[in-house]
């Protein structure tokens, strides 16, 4: 190997490297604007803004089984939900698992989802952003665009514009 091979061979490393860096760089400064405008929700969060309250919202695909994006769901203040989505109705269970994720169950009917749904929730004003594990990374969602459903507290003036449907 020659010593100019060696020295074009650095310089695309380099180069390659320089590039890497650059858009890992404006990418982290993207996810850091971004971020700025949401707020990861804890714990104490999800109990002050649930319990007893009624969340309506949209999922960011349309819902097969319901032929509909929205949904509305009530938190009773025992753990209990009464869920709506389209002419589906079911009740179902919520609690919070560790301290960031809120989790439902629907032990009780076939066509909800059998397991349990964990989400991570973020706000942006008024408006509450659910992401679920294929969404997020050590750090927060991937991106905070691709959320898995979307929400506003039932009387509380908020709304998350624009609709999806």
């Amino acid at each position: 190997m020659t010593m100019r091979t060696t020295i074009y061979g650095s310089f695309i490393v380099t180069l390659s490297l320089g590039s890497f860096t650059s858009a890992l760089a404006q990418n982290n400064s993207q996810n850091k604007e971004s971020n700025d405008a949401y707020r990861q929700l804890g714990r104490q969060d999800y109990e002050k803004f649930l319990s007893g309250k009624t969340i309506k919202g949209e999922y960011r695909f349309m819902r097969e089984r319901s032929k509909t994006f929205r949904f509305e769901e009530h938190h009773n203040t025992d753990g209990t939900t009464d869920y709506k989505e389209g002419s589906i109705r079911s009740k179902g269970l919520w609690f919070i698992l560790g301290e960031h994720k809120i989790c439902y169950k629907y032990p009780n009917d076939s066509e909800m989802f059998a397991g349990t749904s964990c989400f991570w929730v973020y706000k942006a004003d008024k408006c509450y952003y659910g992401y679920n594990l294929g969404a997020m990374t050590l750090r927060g969602p991937r991106n905070f665009s691709n959320w898995g459903a979307r929400w506003i507290i039932k009387g509380d003036g908020g709304s998350c514009a624009p609709s999806l449907s």
